[in-house]
């Protein structure tokens, strides 16, 4: 068996099989028949416009949906190859960390070392290995040098990469961003996302639902697309980049400089595909003006 066979034969860290949700009191499903397979170490990027189902999907996979808000549900979620049905939802717990849209509204703690340790201690973690891993979080965070501050001195992105921080003492396999970046500055967004993919290069599965594709096109390997609680594509993140009609028909927005290689269409004779970064687009419109330089 080849290297290649050997990973697709592993047990995929989270499935979705035939996955449907319906919240209390709606009348339409927020998730309807979803199945798709998130290997370990990939980088799956979640997009769609508001209410296509994104936090839904977040937080079944964490195992906050039906589990802890209730609402009805069909079909099955298994992480690391174990239903989360079977356990009621708590086997996501240690596996899979959550960190949401509004990383203020989750802080308890007055500084920011106890707001990373508040979950070990909770989970009732050896003070010297509780130590350890506030340590370990705050190194890989950048927040060493803020450990005694309030967390409501830090900065927006400060913030967000605490509430990052307190999931990663933890040490899950999967870290899930409903939205971390939303509400951050350029730079802010920049940090993050440096940092969660620092993360997945060391071997963490990511799901990060956003909207700011260019980094996404930049750091996901995969892209999947969600319209009114359907899935409507999963692949490769320069496969669904690509794909510029599906996205404009589901209202998702395409990075620019693919736009712009879309709209020059036949113009462009010699690309292979269309690209969706800087980098690629640098050198495609190299050559497409070279050739209008000497028409």
């Amino acid at each position: 068996m080849s290297g290649i066979e050997r990973i697709r034969a592993q047990t995929p860290i989270v499935e979705l099989k035939n996955y449907t949700y319906l919240y209390r009191g709606s009348n339409s499903h927020a998730l309807s028949h979803v199945t798709a397979r998130i290997e370990k170490g990939d980088f799956v990027g979640v997009l769609g416009c508001n209410g296509a189902g994104k936090t839904t999907l977040c937080k079944s996979i964490a195992g906050i949906l039906p589990y802890v808000v209730g609402g009805s549900w069909e079909g099955e979620i298994d992480v690391d190859g174990k239903s989360l049905q079977d356990s009621g939802g708590t086997h996501a717990v240690g596996l899979v960390g959550i960190v949401l849209q509004n990383a203020e509204s989750q802080f308890t703690q007055p500084t920011v070392e106890d707001e990373i340790a508040f979950a070990l201690c909770n989970f009732g973690y050896e003070r010297t290995l509780m130590r350890q891993r506030v340590a370990f979080a705050a190194k890989a965070c950048g927040l060493t040098a803020v450990l005694g501050r309030s967390p409501y001195q830090l900065s927006g992105g400060q913030q967000q990469r605490l509430a990052i921080a307190c999931v990663l003492a933890l040490q899950p396999q999967v870290m899930i961003l409903d939205e971390t970046t939303s509400q951050l500055d350029p730079e802010g967004r920049d940090e993050i996302f440096r940092l969660v993919g620092k993360m997945n290069q060391e071997g963490k599965a990511i799901i990060m639902a956003e909207h700011d594709v260019e980094r996404l096109a930049e750091f996901a390997s995969k892209l999947l697309v969600l319209d009114k609680g359907s899935l409507v594509a999963f692949a490769p993140t320069s496969d669904v980049l690509g794909n510029v009609e599906l996205l404009l028909k589901h209202h998702v927005r395409v990075p620019q400089v693919t736009e712009a290689a879309f709209r020059l269409g036949s113009q462009l004779p010699s690309m292979r595909r269309l690209p969706i970064d800087l980098e690629e687009a640098t050198a495609v419109f190299e050559v497409w003006k070279r050739g209008s330089v000497h028409a």
